[in-house]
């Protein structure tokens, strides 16, 4: 049977590497004169952490509905499922690694649940990065013995660098509980909708999930459910071309009119209209 085109185009490791190994290091070269169909100027979204890195010249990137121009010396952290493009045209140069979760297994890295703002670095701190980024290149090139556990722990240095960086603005580590949650809530918000099927999954009761959510969120464990519903509605409803109708059936929505009534609930709009709006805004993207 057939596998349904994704309502938003989305790459997975599979994609970008065949090493069968879960990292990939791209060094970057901008050219001034992208075209506009390459790939990574259309919307779209990996299942994977994207680490990227300016060197020299900028770009500039849509994040969800945020726009954001990356310059010399910064660093951002995407995360799977994310939606962004890179506007056409773009000068800089630099390193994305590409990674799981899973590559990092067993270091004491915190992985945000949240997108964290983009960091400007230190002369120090970059020229650190500049180094750790050329140990890796040679790295993943030659191969040599136990090439994995380096590239690890060299990732596992940037990525720490990154949060020390954001230290003061980004969402502090919470239980493992909670991250797992939300790993869950990621994967399987389309299907489950309510916080008694996590807690199936993770093998607690409901109201313990609830409690250790709202102990180190501030929100109920349906609140969180019902953020990511309306976040991925709102993504679909900047970048798919399928209907409200189509939209609707697929974040599991069976009557429009259900759908509609959920969605001004949250954010005082109806989908058409706020389609309406945020496309005017962002985008233009022919009916």
């Amino acid at each position: 049977m057939a596998t349904k085109k994704p309502f938003i185009i989305s790459y997975g490791m599979e994609d970008i590497s065949s090493s069968g190994i879960p990292f990939v290091f791209i060094e970057q070269i901008g050219t001034g004169d992208n075209e506009i169909d390459d790939p990574g100027t259309n919307p779209h979204r990996h299942g994977y952490y994207a680490l990227g890195i300016c060197a020299t010249g900028e770009s500039c990137h849509m994040f969800d509905f945020e726009r954001i121009v990356f310059q010399a010396q910064e660093m951002a952290l995407i995360l799977p499922g994310q939606v962004h493009q890179a506007m056409p045209g773009y000068t800089a140069t630099g390193w994305l690694i590409a990674f799981t979760a899973e590559f990092l297994a067993g270091h004491p890295v915190h992985l945000p649940l949240a997108p964290p703002d983009k960091v400007k670095l230190s002369d120090a701190d970059f020229a650190e990065v500049k180094t750790i980024a050329g140990l890796m290149k040679k790295q993943e090139a030659e191969r040599g013995p136990h090439f994995v556990s380096i590239l690890q722990n060299y990732l596992s240095v940037l990525l720490t660098l990154l949060q020390r960086n954001t230290c003061d603005r980004a969402e502090k580590p919470g239980p493992a509980l909670l991250f797992r949650y939300r790993e869950l809530l990621a994967t399987h918000f389309l299907e489950w909708t309510k916080p008694a099927q996590y807690a199936a999954a993770l093998h607690i009761s409901a109201d313990h999930l609830n409690e250790v959510v709202k102990q180190h969120t501030g929100q109920t464990a349906s609140s969180l459910i019902t953020d990511r519903r309306i976040l991925e509605a709102k993504r679909l409803l900047l970048h798919a071309r399928e209907s409200v109708k189509e939209i609707a059936w697929h974040l599991q929505f069976n009557e429009i009119s259900y759908f509609n009534r959920f969605f001004k609930q949250h954010t005082g709009h109806t989908p058409a209209s706020f389609r309406e709006a945020v496309r005017e805004k962002y985008l233009s993207i022919p009916e």
